[in-house]
């Protein structure tokens, strides 16, 4: 029963490689095919390195994730599931840069070269992320979090909410 929880990691793993190795294959032929044979005339050498960067970046998390991601069968006959390709953090940022990458190819593909701009938003959204942490780090983001929990609240409320909050255990003999 404890192996059934790898089991379905596993399963939903090997899903989810199947569906990316389909994606990357699928977006990346239509891209060449279009864009590059039937419109070689208008394929400069700039979109020729933007489209030879992109792809080498999603192929590069591509093999990340598989590797990452495979389950492989131990000595001893159990199942290791591998990483949970479901799970947030550094996966989840490595999927979406690959769907906004396969985005990018169709769109530019098939509408406008102006699409590659779309790009941006992975430096904005990781400047969103990262900033806030910054200014925590450096000591300005806490006094605005101090501003907005003391206001409308008189001084004792905040002290004993701040006493509250950090994390003092009170044992009790029974």
């Amino acid at each position: 029963m404890a192996n059934a929880s790898s089991k379905k990691i596993a399963t939903a793993n090997k899903k989810t490689l199947t569906n990316l190795r389909n994606g990357f294959l699928i977006v990346n032929t239509i891209y060449i095919l279009w864009r590059v044979v039937y419109y070689w005339s208008t394929f400069s050498f700039g979109q020729f390195l933007l489209y030879g960067t992109t792809a080498g970046l999603t192929y590069t998390f591509y093999r990340i994730l598989v590797s990452s991601g495979t389950p492989t069968y131990l000595p001893d006959g159990s199942l290791s599931s591998g990483q949970d390709l479901n799970a947030e953090g550094l996966t989840a940022y490595m999927f979406d840069i690959i769907y906004v990458t396969w985005f990018v190819h169709i769109t530019t593909a098939f509408i406008s070269n102006k699409f590659w701009m779309v790009y941006l938003v992975i430096p904005a959204y990781a400047a969103y992320k990262i900033i806030p942490l910054a200014m925590k780090y450096l000591g300005k983001g806490q006094a605005t979090e101090e501003v907005e929990n003391t206001e409308g609240k008189s001084k004792r409320q905040a002290k004993i909410e701040k006493r509250a909050n950090k994390g003092h255990v009170k044992y009790a003999r029974g």
